[in-house]
């Protein structure tokens, strides 16, 4: 009997246990970093595309994915075309299907936009704010630890905001080039004046520019109208090689920029240093003029 009144008097102490992690799979390692800061000590956070180096568009799932997807109570895409094996991956799960939350479906993605979110604040703010209310809706007792979690998060984001607003205060305007549309709504937001959209376009769907378009893209690298050329990094080819060559020839300068959360970096540090770099490409140089 001394055992068993021990052991209620503990367990009173104790209080109530605390549940579970919600297991939250994201298809990449950005919204995975931003649902770890907003999920906290409540969600357990595994991402799938890790590698800075793979090319997101030629990725394919292997079986061990299907089984931590399979495990998951959430999972993040984000849609758009962009991550359409994450889709196999929930419909061939074992258990019960997971609840999801697709970046495109949120932000009022059509078809043929930019699926590049993670450049846009406004995006991110509108995920962030999802995914704290899906696991409040699946953890009830955890909502006022998930929003204030969410008011820190959401606050970090206003120094880059400040950032973009005095970017854009002083070089809007300003002509620009890019490999292919993946800084696009943070080019937007800083007030570049995008050239050569077309090239753009075609090579974000898998097409060759037109030839037309290609001489138009490389005229203005070589004439030095565009202020920097933006190249996705994990998209390397022989015609953004090329363009990276013309560009440095004439003394362009080139920003490059990624898809996928550099290992060891929040997503604040991550786009504050891609800020400070555009900044640095922007800045006149003596030979500019």
């Amino acid at each position: 009997m001394l055992v068993f009144a021990l052991l209620a008097a503990f367990a009173v102490l104790a209080g109530p246990a605390r549940a579970a992690p919600l297991a939250v799979v994201a298809a990449e390692t950005v919204w995975g970093d931003i649902a770890r800061q907003v999920g906290g000590a409540d969600v357990a956070v595994t991402s799938i595309l890790t590698n800075p180096s793979t090319d997101p568009h030629l990725f394919e799932a292997s079986p061990s994915d299907g089984r931590v997807v399979g495990a998951a109570r959430i999972v993040i895409a984000n849609g758009g075309g962009y991550d359409g094996w994450i889709d196999r991956l929930t419909d061939a799960g074992a258990r019960a299907r997971p609840a999801m939350l697709v970046v495109s479906r949120r932000v009022g993605w059509r078809d043929g936009d930019n699926p590049h979110f993670w450049y846009d604040l406004a995006a991110v703010r509108t995920v962030a704010a999802a995914f704290a209310e899906t696991c409040a809706e699946l953890m009830p007792d955890r909502r006022a630890a998930l929003q204030d979690r969410l008011g820190v998060f959401l606050a970090s984001l206003s120094p880059l905001q400040a950032r973009i607003d005095a970017l854009r205060a002083r070089y809007a305007g300003v002509p620009a080039a890019a490999s292919e549309p993946i800084f696009g709504a943070m080019a937007h937001a800083v007030g570049l004046a995008m050239q050569d959209e077309a090239f753009q376009r075609a090579v974000m769907n898998g097409t060759d520019p037109a030839p037309s378009d290609v001489a138009a893209l490389e005229g203005d690298l070589t004439s030095r109208h565009v202020r920097v050329l933006i190249v996705n990094d994990q998209t390397a080819s022989p015609v953004t090689d090329r363009l990276d060559g013309l560009a440095r020839a004439a003394g362009v300068p080139v920003l490059r920029v990624g898809e996928s959360l550099p290992p060891g970096l929040r997503y604040q540090d991550w786009i504050a240093g891609t800020l400070d770099r555009l900044s640095q490409a922007l800045a006149p140089h003596p030979d500019q003029g």
